[in-house]
């Protein structure tokens, strides 16, 4: 089933320790985008007399990114950036079906963005500091 992407969540748990479900790891308020690749590297293993490339499967590179707005009362993506040890990040395209998410532990970066035409945005980056997964009800 289609929902819309409005409630749509980021939690995070700095201890790095997975919540069963994950999704119940604290969110991180005031953002209102996450965007995660899951790609797969391609080696080539192109032969001698072969018509075109031919590739395999390497390793997957999880990371993405994530937006909103500074909120001074949430400040856990900035505590998240300055951490030297990687935390537990779990991502849910919608809040109602709490079943479907991506998770796993994950370093992360932080960018504000403040000028005289609009409310201080935040954004970020995270990438894989270990396996993810995806939960999902069939």
């Amino acid at each position: 089933m289609i929902k819309t992407g409005r409630y749509g969540t980021v939690s995070w748990d700095p201890t790095g320790t997975p919540p069963v479900p994950p999704a119940t790891a604290p969110l991180i308020i005031s953002l209102n985008k996450w965007k995660a690749s899951f790609k797969t590297d391609k080696l080539d293993v192109t032969c001698f007399g072969d018509v075109n490339r031919v590739y395999i499967p390497g390793m997957k590179d999880v990371s993405g990114t994530v937006a909103g707005f500074w909120n001074s009362a949430e400040i856990a993506l900035f505590e998240a950036a300055d951490a030297e040890a990687p935390g537990f990040l779990a991502l849910a395209p919608n809040s109602t079906e709490p079943d479907f998410n991506w998770s796993g532990s994950a370093y992360m970066d932080a960018d504000i963005d403040c000028s005289v035409d609009g409310a201080p945005t935040v954004s970020g980056t995270f990438m894989a500091a270990g396996p993810w997964t995806f939960a999902h009800t069939p």
